[in-house]
């Protein structure tokens, strides 16, 4: 089934992007970050619903909190820990009511990373102990695992993406968790998990850490549970319109495996959005 990121449009408000997407037939919806808190979310969200026959996902940083804050459920800062897997339990119960079946959340960070820092070049500034860090999201995540269970709703966990920006500013230190092939393997040994895999972020990560980009999506494919996509230039995360013949669409090709969830994550116009959704279909 084909997802679109409700993050493709530039909106403030989560009915106007729900809204325009039922209006051009859309049925299936990633609910992800980008959009403003404000009251009576979640009675607009079953209203249309309602109206378009529509089918969610949710992913990350949604329902958007009162008060913005970045979600790290790796975080040794007790306030982001606690507040983190608030933002989950919270989310999980709305789930619930919207009869929304699937939520994604991303691994973890070993920086503490401000709200204005996320999706740009993030501070090293204060460093997690690396053992402690990976104890705390384990837990965090097998928290959310359980609760997600008693509500009917499936777990995945997304891929970090390390750009050569902040790789250079962490001194050439990795401080986000599953990255790469070898970081993801990690976390497998310390969880049982639902890959998501974006093929986005694998491609710039790819290209920071000098690791080969089909490599390391033909050693993932095996655990490859849903998939995100978009283009990039490989240097930065660029959710950019799919582009036919490009390396990440062939490797997409490649991973992709009949039965697969797939978001299309691509910024943009309408018309350019619904391309992408094409390009993807030739694969089903």
């Amino acid at each position: 089934m084909i997802y679109l990121s409700s993050s493709c449009i530039r909106k403030s408000n989560i009915a106007e992007v729900v809204t325009l997407y039922g209006e051009r037939g859309i049925k299936n919806i990633e609910l992800s970050g980008g959009t403003d808190f404000y009251e009576g979310i979640e009675d607009d969200l079953r209203a249309l619903s309602g109206k378009y026959d529509l089918t969610y996902a949710c992913h990350a940083y949604f329902p958007p909190p009162r008060e913005p804050f970045v979600v790290n459920l790796a975080s040794c800062n007790d306030k982001i820990y606690r507040q983190s897997i608030e933002h989950y339990e919270k989310c999980i119960r709305m789930l619930k009511r919207i009869d929304c079946k699937f939520l994604s959340v991303h691994a973890g960070f070993m920086v503490e990373v401000g709200a204005n820092e996320i999706g740009r070049k993030l501070s090293s500034g204060i460093v997690y102990e690396e053992d402690s860090a990976y104890e705390r999201f384990c837990n965090a995540y097998e928290h959310i695992l359980k609760e997600c269970t008693k509500n009917g709703i499936e777990l995945y966990l997304e891929n970090n993406v390390l750009s050569a920006e902040n790789y250079e500013e962490f001194e050439y230190h990795n401080y986000l968790m599953m990255t790469d092939y070898s970081s993801i393997l990690k976390m497998r040994e310390k969880l049982d998990f639902n890959l998501l895999l974006d093929l986005g972020h694998l491609h710039v990560s790819a290209q920071t850490l000098r690791r080969d980009f089909r490599d390391e999506c033909s050693r993932l494919k095996k655990y490859v549970k849903w998939i995100h996509i978009s283009e990039n230039n490989g240097i930065s995360d660029e959710h950019k319109p799919l582009k036919a013949g490009s390396e990440i669409l062939e490797e997409f090709h490649k991973v992709y495996v009949q039965g697969l969830n797939v978001t299309l994550e691509t910024i943009g116009n309408i018309e350019d959005i619904l391309e992408s959704m094409k390009l993807i279909k030739r694969t089903h």
